[in-house]
């Protein structure tokens, strides 16, 4: 299944390092995901997705982050399980920090 969303990116990983001789890649995204009121969450946390190359996160690297982006999503499944793959990103607009919070009362 592929399709392409609006959300919020906050940032992204993007390393090579060796582990036990083999060259390994992280390419991932970390972008908003809202909690479940109904089983008692509120707010929002993010969530890493993985990038199908390099060149997804290059993209958008020289952005100011956090950024409201479209993403070109793919879910792709293995025998066991199933993973969603960023194929690009397209920014939209840099997304400010909120203004400052109401006072929180004890």
């Amino acid at each position: 299944m592929r399709m392409k969303v609006q959300e919020v990116v906050r940032g992204f990983q993007n390393m090579t390092y060796q582990i036990d001789g083999k060259e390994v890649q992280t390419k991932v995204i970390f972008i908003d995901v809202n909690l479940n009121a109904d089983a008692g969450g509120k707010g929002n946390r993010t969530r890493d997705i993985k990038c199908v190359t390099v060149d997804v996160i290059k993209s958008v690297e020289h952005n100011p982050f956090p950024l409201l982006c479209e993403l070109d999503i793919e879910e792709l499944a293995t025998k066991n399980k199933s993973e969603l793959y960023v194929h690009s990103i397209t920014p939209m607009k840099p997304v400010h920090p909120q203004a400052q919070a109401a006072k929180v009362q004890p």
